[in-house]
């Protein structure tokens, strides 16, 4: 093709073509990242919320039993309040590091836009296999 003439009525269709398929492909991805994000929102809200709750009652009610039962230990077997309540602070501080490893484990495995991601790894793989022919 000469640089000074225009592009032959083909080249142009070739040319609208690409452009109306990388458009259309572009417009799916994007259909397919707001539908994964719209389930992950969802899922995370749901758990976020849950959680607070649960952390909230759980707070609350062990805040209001754990002096009774600190009182009630050192009573039974004798011994100086100020212990008992060590006691159970490490406890609480062992379970605490538990819990966190237990979450740590959790989001590890928790997989958002799943979908968007498998989609992406094809394209590639079927970029990478039609760039050599």
């Amino acid at each position: 093709m000469n640089s000074g003439s225009p592009p032959a009525p083909e080249e142009r269709a070739s040319a609208a073509g690409l452009l109306r398929a990388v458009a259309l492909y572009i417009e799916a991805r994007g259909r397919l990242l707001h539908i994964e994000g719209q389930e992950a929102a969802g899922r995370v809200s749901g758990l976020t919320g849950m959680f607070m709750m649960s952390l909230t009652a759980f707070i609350i009610g062990w805040m209001l039993a754990a002096p009774a039962l600190v009182w009630m230990i050192a009573e039974a077997y004798g011994w100086h309040w100020t212990r008992v309540a060590l006691g159970g602070a490490g406890i609480h501080l062992f379970l605490g590091l538990l819990l966190l490893a237990g979450l740590k484990n959790r989001l590890r495995g928790m997989q958002l836009f799943e979908e968007s991601f498998n989609q992406f790894r094809r394209d590639r793989e079927w970029l990478a296999r039609n760039k050599n022919n």
